[in-house]
């Protein structure tokens, strides 16, 4: 029993992530830094 409700908590973070702008704008930005740099180069 202790081991669905961990994997509930562990899909429930997963999916906060997921659908989190803070985590996925500096990602965004990342991405695109390095795509800059390599178009540069």
């Amino acid at each position: 029993m202790g081991d669905d409700r961990r994997e509930k908590h562990s899909g429930s973070w997963l999916g906060l992530v997921l659908r989190d702008v803070q985590f996925w704008v500096p990602v965004a930005v990342l991405a695109g830094g390095l795509l800059v740099l390599r178009w540069i180069s």
